[in-house]
């Protein structure tokens, strides 16, 4: 009798491990359901995105159709200015939830600027590009920087237009472009002189101000488009980009 209800006890003890071992694996598939449709549910653009940022039309090497299609109708013929920009841009921009966006990329390893910083919002009705299938989302930020890496002091500020393309079904993954506007194109009237911001002399009528406003403003709204520097605008040319969410861990 013993051997018997020993038995049924391994018999019944198996029958619970057994029990909570589907119990368990069902919820694991449950919860990475749940994650997938709560990802799915909550898909936007807000997060961290690593990417590379390179001059359209697109060199060699980049033989996509869809990106030469995709600068092309950005800005056609898509000039730039020669010896101003390198010849690729990694970056890592942050877009905020209450909007802010944060940007950095490699061009701070060599002629050092700053964090970029700036806003982003959905763009609509804007004359930007659309792209079939997406949300289409633009910022501007801007960064302080210098000229040559020798310098060691603020020469300049860029202010560069940032437009990206989000799509649901793909939410890890965006495509976009970006124009630097670089406020230090005259050399006649420079963002800073031997470090130092050049600013508007105080006006009276704006005591609250004073001598605090540069007379280069890189916080007036950008111009439409890639006017060159070389044209008398102010824009240095037009990278497209794809950039991928940097995931948790």
């Amino acid at each position: 009798m013993k051997k018997i209800l020993s038995g049924l006890a391994v018999v019944a003890a198996l029958g619970w491990m057994t029990t909570i071992s589907i119990q368990r694996n069902a919820q694991g598939a449950d919860d990475e359901s749940d994650v997938k449709a709560a990802k799915k549910a909550k898909a936007s653009p807000i997060g961290a995105w690593f990417g590379i940022a390179r001059p359209c039309p697109p060199p060699a090497g980049d033989t996509s159709p869809d990106h030469a299609a995709f600068c092309t109708a950005v800005c056609g013929v898509c000039g730039g200015v020669p010896g101003t920009l390198p010849p690729e841009v990694p970056m890592m921009p942050t877009l905020l939830a209450d909007q802010t966006v944060l940007a950095d990329d490699a061009g701070e390893l060599g002629i050092y600027h700053t964090t970029a910083h700036g806003k982003w919002a959905l763009s609509v009705n804007d004359d930007l590009p659309n792209r079939p299938g997406t949300d289409r989302y633009k910022a501007t930020f801007f960064w302080l920087g210098q000229n040559t890496a020798a310098a060691a002091k603020l020469e300049n500020s860029v202010r560069p237009r940032f437009v990206t393309y989000f799509d649901k079904n793909d939410p890890d993954r965006m495509i976009g472009f970006i124009q630097p506007h670089f406020f230090s194109a005259n050399p006649a009237t420079p963002f800073a002189t031997n470090g130092l911001v050049n600013v508007l002399p105080a006006n009276p009528a704006d005591p609250f101000a004073s001598n605090h406003l540069p007379t280069v403003d890189p916080l007036v709204p950008l111009p439409k488009g890639c006017i060159l520097v070389t044209a008398g605008g102010s824009c240095l040319g037009t990278y497209h980009f794809v950039i991928r969410r940097i995931q948790p861990e």
